[in-house]
């Protein structure tokens, strides 16, 4: 390709890119192309705080949440390869105190540190004490002390369920076999060799200058965007805490996509790097796998591998096709967002397939309203619900025992729907999948909370 061919294609990329972050109101978005060893390509789009004009670059620090949970899982790697563990060990063999958990739904021995990885294990999406909506998040010792509260509520390897407690506890388990926090662990045992200097788990640690301001989504009492509030995330930082940008990602991408003949600082072998890669489970139509910290895309006759985050201010995507060597990074300052996952996969299609169009500009989804019977008993819990930072759900009566959740127009991004929940007592529910399969709700004046979020009737219609 010639130097002019390259420059249009990057002008297609970057008019795609502003289209997307206008379309979908997000204040800023950063991207980086990873090829090898280097960044390739990196661009910032609109602003790093509303009004200040000044557009992100290759420095500016993110939080990029749950992305810390693949450094979380390199973690456990390292440790297998230098055999202080094995990730098929249960849980309780490294935190003993898990034996006072619930297993509702079968033996806790069957909760293992690979499970956890690949959110195969059963168990809840938050601690108890986990508050999304104030925001407040537990310390390891209140998850151990409260450990009893802990429950596993769908059998290990039946389906997959999200948990950010279970990387909590991964965490924990990094801690105590190193005989150091787990913020440390990963800053000298994988930041510093890979040189990323500008990556860290403290926000002070994180200049002004170089420091992105996130938003949430509306309210509805408001219009506009608003500032995210900030929350340490304690007890599950291994979870989501981590704060960087391009240029570090670039060698975070850099490194999993280094084969055993390239040069270059690894942390641990191939057979790691592919034990690491490889799906421990697939979904029903094998387009989806849950890797060892990785989810595993099917697209068209390649696979993909990437993380997403999301946290109060920012929506996150990394993804790579290893083969390829080649990577995307995508960091935006608003969630939730259902935009970072489609842009990133998208411009991956485009460098690989070196496409001479993009597609048309995603827009909001309509989301199918399941038809109600008019005549449930239920008909009282039916209507829009919201969540703090932004989530608005459909709760519709199908039946006299079963409500369905589902998308709503006010939120593209969706969290606990679609889903379906039947009726266990009077005003309690159980969801039966989707991310709080297992799990129980309490519907009364109007309110719920399912996986840390409190979910209020915003209106009957």
């Amino acid at each position: 390709m010639s130097s002019s061919d390259a420059n249009d294609k990057i002008r297609m990329w970057e008019d795609y890119v502003e289209e997307v972050r206008l379309a979908h109101r997000i204040p800023g978005i950063v991207v980086g192309m990873v090829c090898g060893s280097e960044l390739a390509w990196f661009k910032g789009f609109g602003e790093t705080r509303l009004g200040n004009g000044e557009g992100p670059d290759k420095h500016s620090v993110f939080r990029v949440a749950s992305n810390t949970k693949t450094v979380t899982a390199t973690a456990l790697m390292i440790l297998q390869e230098s055999s202080m563990l094995s990730l098929d060990d249960p849980l309780l063999l490294y935190v003993p105190e898990f034996t006072s958990a619930a297993g509702i739904a079968g033996d806790l021995e069957d909760v293992t540190l690979r499970r956890m990885t690949a959110h195969y294990s059963g168990l809840t999406t938050e601690h108890p004490a986990t508050n999304w909506d104030a925001p407040s998040f537990p310390s390891m010792q209140t998850m151990l002390d409260r450990i009893d509260e802990v429950q596993m509520v769908i059998p290990p390897d039946t389906a997959w369920k999200y948990s950010n407690m279970a990387y909590g506890f991964l965490g924990e388990v990094v801690s105590r076999l190193s005989g150091q926090a787990f913020e440390r662990f990963a800053q000298s045992e994988i930041f510093d060799p890979l040189g990323m200097g500008e990556t860290t788990f403290e926000k002070s640690a994180v200049s002004d200058d170089n420091r992105v301001v996130g938003y949430s989504q509306p309210s509805p009492q408001m219009d506009d965007l608003r500032v995210a509030p900030y929350c340490d995330l304690n007890g599950v930082a291994s979870a989501g805490q981590m704060m960087t940008n391009v240029a570090d990602l670039a060698k975070w991408l850099a490194h999993i996509m280094r084969r055993g003949d390239d040069s270059g600082t690894r942390l641990f072998g191939d057979e790691s790097r592919r034990e690491m890669l490889h799906p421990a489970y697939l979904d029903g139509n094998w387009t989806l796998g849950q890797c060892v910290g990785w989810r595993a895309t099917r697209s068209s006759e390649r696979v993909y591998h990437g993380h997403g985050g999301g946290i109060h201010g920012f929506g996150t995507q990394t993804m790579f096709h290893a083969p390829f060597q080649t990577g995307v990074i995508v960091l935006t300052n608003l969630w939730p967002n259902a935009i970072s996952v489609s842009l990133a996969q998208t411009l991956l299609d485009a460098v690989i397939e070196d496409w001479d169009d993009m597609p048309p500009v995603p827009t909001s989804v309509r989301h199918e309203i399941p038809a109600s019977d008019g005549s449930s008993k239920l008909q009282e819990f039916e209507g829009v619900y919201f969540a703090e930072p932004g989530f608005s759900m459909r709760v519709t009566a199908v039946s006299d025992d079963e409500l369905r959740f589902s998308g709503h127009e006010a939120s593209a991004y969706l969290l606990h729907a679609p889903a379906t929940a039947t009726l266990v007592s009077d005003g309690a529910f159980k969801v039966l999948n989707n991310r709080g399969a297992g799990e129980t709700i309490s519907i009364a004046d109007g309110e719920f909370r399912l996986g840390g979020f409190r979910y209020q009737l915003v209106n009957h219609d």
